[in-house]
């Protein structure tokens, strides 16, 4: 029979690989109990329906990637699809630095890929992972709509054998795994019906469409080189859920992502095609009655987050060059007296 000493040092050990395997893996499933605020913010949205008066609008914010914060026009805050490097050993790096972290109320993950899992990224008070069903808290109404991740997207790059060759696995069905599944989301606020498309098929079944309905902002994975969305099923998309507003994501950004990684390209040429309008900075609040005002227009953030990327690195101006510091003689200070 164990004694109790031997028992305790069984559990300091149980706890240490614990801790050592959630940093390893960056926190990703256990950071929620390192984290320093608490619930208070949910636990208002329940008791008064939102965090402040109504403002009237929605507010989006870009992070790279097809990650986005959405807030409520009671102040609910939604993130969605925060980004990481693969953690497997999988996939190369993508990105070129971390992702902030943000404070959100609700975290959403369409599905189990490191560009769009990263939730250590978050301090969020609670985490939907390719969640299916309806979610109500204050002024939002959330619902998983449960698909597929494309599979072959008919872009510049041939997706379906280039995954096969990588991972030795056939992301299309019927027998994909659980990282080919995905969940796009319908978010209901403000007056505003939002889709987030994650990376689902271009072709779902007529089920999927009869949920999504029409809705009036599209936040849809496009990029010129048709990573996820090609050129050609971005309209298709766009067209069948008679969207008002279009934003792509799932583009290259300069300063987060490392340039050439998988051939990702921006979305300037697709977006040029549409009637646009090219964003300044890397939030936009938009109201129903503005939101209403556009058909099928695009709005396009760029390499504009909301967080500073970076972007190119800084150059010398001509004849006005840094001094070379002093060789500093810093080991003297071990000088003996």
């Amino acid at each position: 029979m164990a004694t109790l000493k031997s028992l305790i040092h069984m559990s300091v050990i149980v706890f240490a690989c614990t801790c050592l395997q959630a940093f390893a893996h960056g926190g990703h499933g256990g950071s929620a109990q390192l984290q320093k605020h608490n619930n208070d913010r949910v636990i208002a949205a329940q008791a008064y329906g939102g965090l402040h008066e109504d403002k009237g609008a929605v507010t989006i914010s870009f992070y790279g990637n097809i990650a986005f914060e959405i807030v409520s026009p009671r102040g609910v805050k939604m993130f969605v699809d925060p980004w990481r490097n693969d953690i497997t050993g999988m996939f190369p790096p993508w990105y070129a630095r971390d992702m902030p972290i943000v404070r959100t109320d609700i975290a959403m993950v369409s599905h189990a890929h490191f560009d769009h899992d990263g939730v250590d990224r978050l301090h969020a008070d609670m985490v939907m992972e390719r969640m299916a069903g309806k979610f109500k808290l204050g002024d939002v109404r959330i619902t998983g709509i449960a698909d597929k991740h494309v599979c072959e997207s008919q872009g510049e790059y041939v997706y379906r054998e280039l995954v096969i060759n990588f991972i030795d696995e056939d992301p299309c069905p019927p027998n994909e795994t659980l990282q080919w599944d995905n969940s796009m989301y319908l978010i209901e606020t403000g007056g505003l019906r939002i889709l987030h498309w994650g990376d689902n098929r271009q072709n779902p079944p007529g089920r999927v469409w009869d949920m999504i309905g029409d809705v009036d902002i599209a936040i849809l994975a496009i990029s010129d080189d048709g990573h996820i969305l090609s050129q050609k099923w971005a309209d298709v998309v766009m067209k069948k859920v008679k969207a008002n507003i279009v934003i792509p994501g799932h583009y290259y950004v300069e300063g987060v992502n490392i340039p050439d990684a998988y051939g990702l390209e921006s979305a300037a040429k697709w977006t040029a095609k549409h009637e646009h309008t090219l964003l300044d900075s890397g939030t936009i609040t938009l109201s129903p009655e503005e939101v209403k005002k556009y058909d099928q227009h695009v709005m396009y953030f760029g390499d504009h987050t909301a967080y500073p990327a970076g972007g190119s690195l800084p150059t010398n101006k001509p004849g006005e060059l840094p001094p070379v510091p002093e060789p500093a003689r810093a080991w003297r200070r071990f000088k003996q007296k």
